[in-house]
């Protein structure tokens, strides 16, 4: 039986992070759709992941509204705590990223659920993903004359929860009206298929493995109501990618499962063509992905597939080698309470502050019907994590 449970194999420790008097504390909040039919949303109160700190009242926001608010969606299939595990990892890669100006906001949804159900979940929370940030721009606007820069920050099926909030914003005449603008989107290894960024309905419809289903065209939306998109994927990503060799459950995950290409793993549809939003941009993040299968630091590999039904299991960790995890995109841990490396975030706090696109690395463009889509190819060693979490 082969049986591996790798723990943190990886390149040295690139960093260890830990909150200090010296480094400023990114303030937390949390808001959760989880549990209750009553309201489309909560705050929720106590304490952030491992007890380190306590999270702020999510009300304080419409009255401080600070000048950045990034809101942090995780992917499939967390539970409460499992979420704010990945929105503590946000929070220490910022403070390593010295990007402390700005509150953060975890969005928890029920995303622990089987895929199938997890996906329809997804685009039904991104109404209410909407409505808080419908609500949270317009009342600092109207009682307070603030004007708050929103960012969005999503990981694998937390792609579909940001994509859906969009296209609601765009139909929202509050938002409308008053010309309110996201001011930018990161998501990171997105597990939702490569052409729905498109503008084309036809697009989607041509595809067949997407009728019945919840993918739809977002390049609308995603044009008309943000300032700039950021696709950050990754061509090794285990969970997402093709396996040539093994190409079926449980060798090969995402294809197997939609029956085509995921936008995390290999950018936007490029064959057959798409017509893409002008403010779309692709980020080959491979390179920040280093080689480490215990993002999390819980002694356990992050993407462990069961290859035989029948005692005794075969399991198989797929984290093999550099770029292979799906789950370090927020960063990698040393301990429970220190930070290993920043994984990709370092790429979003680079597009934060506005830092020159030749300074990630080569630049390739591609137009699209009158949209020019930029493909960075970036050159960084980093980490990895996988399928427990599109």
């Amino acid at each position: 039986m082969m049986t591996f449970l790798l723990s943190a194999l990886a390149v040295p420790p690139v960093l260890i992070h830990a909150a200090t008097a010296a480094t400023k504390a990114v303030p937390v909040y949390e808001i959760t759709t989880r549990g209750f039919l009553d309201k489309l949303w909560q705050g929720v109160n106590g304490s952030g992941y491992g007890d380190k700190y306590q999270l702020s009242d999510v009300k304080n926001l419409n009255s401080t509204c600070p000048e950045e608010v990034a809101i942090v969606v995780h992917g499939w299939p967390l539970n409460e705590n499992q979420a704010k595990e990945r929105l503590d990892r946000v929070k220490m890669s910022l403070e390593n990223n010295t990007y402390t100006n700005i509150s953060l906001v975890g969005f928890s949804w029920p995303s622990d659920t089987p895929w199938i159900a997890a996906k329809f979940a997804a685009k039904e929370n991104g109404p209410k993903l909407a409505d808080f940030i419908v609500g949270l721009m317009n009342t600092c606007k109207q009682q307070h004359n603030k004007d708050v820069k929103i960012r969005l920050i999503g990981h694998s099926l937390g792609a579909r929860v940001i994509l859906s909030s969009l296209d609601s914003l765009h139909k929202d005449p509050i938002w409308n009206s008053l010309g309110f603008k996201i001011a930018s989107v990161h998501l990171m290894g997105a597990a939702v298929d490569d052409e729905e960024v498109s503008k084309n309905p036809q697009d989607i419809l041509g595809d067949l493995t997407n009728w019945g289903t919840a993918k739809s065209d977002y390049g609308e939306a995603i044009q008309e109501e943000v300032v700039k998109f950021y696709n950050l994927y990754n061509s090794k990503d285990k969970l997402l990618g093709p396996n040539s060799v093994n190409p079926f459950s449980p060798y090969q995950i995402y294809p197997s499962f939609e029956g085509d290409s995921a936008l995390g793993q290999s950018g936007s549809q490029t064959t057959p063509k798409i017509s893409l939003p002008s403010n779309y941009v692709d980020i080959n993040v491979t390179k920040e992905i280093p080689f480490n299968n215990d993002s999390d630091a819980n002694g356990i590999c992050d993407d462990i597939r069961i290859l035989t039904l029948r005692p005794p299991f075969e399991k198989l960790c797929m984290i093999t080698g550099p770029g292979d995890s799906h789950f370090g995109y927020f960063g990698f841990r040393a301990t429970k309470l220190t930070l290993k490396d920043d994984g990709a975030m370092n790429v979003v706090v680079n597009n934060w502050k506005n830092i020159n696109s030749t300074d990630l690395g080569n630049v390739d463009t591609v137009n699209s019907n009158g949209g020019i889509a930029t493909h960075l190819v970036k050159s960084v060693l980093n980490e990895p994590s996988l399928f427990t979490s599109p």
